[in-house]
């Protein structure tokens, strides 16, 4: 009977299960009747399949980071072996070869790859035995690259202050970007960075000249260094040169020395927040002139939007009192007789301007020829007369050159003086106060749109009125840049030329202006 090769005890290759496998010894043949193949013990020490099978590749776990340019991928199979190697296909059909392949298992490698780029992504991941069998898993590895900036540095753009903004900064990724702002960057006041999205969204705050809001904001993916990029918002300021100026009041007559007008109040601002919106405006006219030993009147007042500029106060005559505070613009002057000035307050004014406005001056009590007090005007109080100085000016202006041109404003009404050879009066005060009057002559009405008080009036009193007080103005002066205004209803206006400027006086009536 011939003995089978296949027979160990004859010689041929030991046969059995697994657990029956021979002493090892290199280059030692066993057939495996458990996983059904013939192996081979190599010199690396394991039973491995003489006929390999092939490689699958079933999955993959770990991260490509452009950032660390690097990236540690555990591959998981079927049919792995020691020797096999990794190695990663572009889009551009170029095979990269792992920088190391480490065999774990029949079912498991660890392969380190460099170099990879995110513009041929996605990786294929190809697995090759010794064999050269190999298996592959298809558009498996993505590159996760440093967020990519697509809006450019520098300035997001130019707006006008207090209006809504909605511009973005945005950078790109294969993943979530999440935006931030760098420390130590602020945003303006009512503006916030979406976190999400890169927006930059809210209502630029009120501000009294031209800001520009530099900023750094970071995107990240979470996994990569986040990538910064400094960015800039410019504000433009509304913020308006402007001249408010209510009506001028009157002088008075009397049989005695009569008192000036007060100058109308003043409200001024270089840079007042104007050009936003619609604006009410109203022209406060002059107390109307006083004759026949009649008290003199109050300034109307004149209104630009949120700003009062209260009208003047009227003069007193002879034995007439006090003269009027006229709200709180300047004050009128004293009749003869009576010590006390017109009283006023300073000339109230919102947040972001001034207001002026002065009392009036004392009449002079004393002995013939008798004279009123001076008005108060917006730079000063109105004069006061005494026994050696019978008669009073009104008070002086202040001067602005908001239309191009250095001008005086509201100055006080000067007195009148007493019957008699006397030919002399109270002067009105620099910036529009008329001069009062004296024998024969009536009193001098005050500049019309400068709000100047009117002269008290001359002798005798049935025939020569006192001076009525000037006009008030509104006066708007902003930079050409900005685009002409509406104007609606019945205004009267004229444009002085200022260079770089566009100039708006408005002289009468009243209506509205929209910017």
């Amino acid at each position: 009977m011939a003995v089978s090769k296949l027979n160990p005890s004859a010689g041929g290759i030991p046969f059995g299960n697994t657990a029956g496998r021979p002493t090892p010894a290199t280059g030692k043949l066993y057939s495996n009747g458990e996983t059904a193949r013939v192996e081979l013990y190599t010199q690396a020490g394991a039973w491995e399949n003489i006929v390999q099978e092939v490689p699958g590749v079933a999955s993959i776990t770990g991260a490509y980071n452009e950032s660390t340019g690097s990236a540690t991928i555990v591959i998981q199979g079927t049919n792995f072996v020691s020797g096999g190697i990794a190695s990663a296909i572009g889009t551009n059909g170029v095979e990269v070869l792992a920088s190391s392949t480490t065999f774990n298992s029949l079912v498991q490698l660890t392969a380190t790859f460099t170099g990879l780029s995110n513009a041929y992504e996605p990786y294929d991941i190809k697995v090759t035995n010794p064999s050269n069998l190999f298996g592959l898993l298809p558009d498996i590895l993505y590159v996760n690259a440093n967020p990519i900036w697509q809006t450019a540095s520098g300035s997001l753009g130019t707006f006008n202050e207090q209006v809504s903004i909605s511009v973005s900064a945005i950078a790109t990724d294969d993943s979530t970007i999440t935006y931030s702002l760098a420390s130590g960057s602020t945003l303006p006041t009512g503006v916030t960075l979406n976190s999400s999205t890169g927006l930059i969204s809210g209502t630029l705050p009120d501000i009294v000249s031209n800001t520009t809001y530099t900023f750094t904001i970071n995107a990240s993916d979470g996994v990569n260094p986040s990538v910064s990029r400094s960015f800039s918002i410019q504000s433009i300021a509304l913020l308006a040169e402007i001249l408010v100026i209510g009506g001028g009041g009157s002088g008075s007559t009397g049989n005695g020395g009569s008192g000036g007008g007060g100058a109308g109040g003043l409200v001024y601002s270089s840079s007042y927040a104007l050009l936003s919106g619609t604006k009410s405006i109203t022209i406060g006219q002059g107390g109307a002139s006083a004759s026949t030993g009649a008290t003199g009147s109050n300034g109307a007042n004149t209104i630009l939007g949120d700003i009062t500029a209260f009208g003047g106060g009227a003069g007193k005559g002879w034995t007439a009192g006090q003269g009027s505070s006229g709200g709180s613009g300047g004050g009128g002057g004293s009749g003869t007789g009576y010590g006390a000035g017109g009283g006023a307050t300073t000339q109230t004014s919102p947040s972001g301007a001034t207001g002026y406005g002065n009392i009036g001056g004392t009449g002079n009590p004393g002995s013939n020829p008798y004279s009123g007090g001076g008005g108060g005007g917006a730079g000063g109080a109105g004069g006061n007369a005494t026994a050696s100085t019978s008669v009073a000016n009104g008070g002086v202006g202040l001067a602005y050159s908001i239309t191009g041109t250095s001008v005086y404003y509201a100055g006080g009404g000067g007195s009148g003086t007493e019957e008699g050879s006397y030919t002399s009066s109270g002067l009105g005060g620099n910036g529009g106060g008329g001069r009062g009057g004296y024998l024969n002559t009536p009193g001098v009405s005050g500049t019309a749109n400068t709000g100047g008080g009117g002269g008290g009036g001359g002798y005798p009193q049935a025939a020569y009125a006192s001076g009525a007080g000037g006009s008030g103005v509104v006066i708007i002066a902003y930079p050409n840049t900005f685009a002409a205004p509406t104007i609606s209803g019945g205004l009267t206006y004229d444009q002085p030329t200022r260079s770089g400027y566009r100039v708006y006086r408005f002289t009468a009536g009243s209506g509205t202006v929209t910017f």
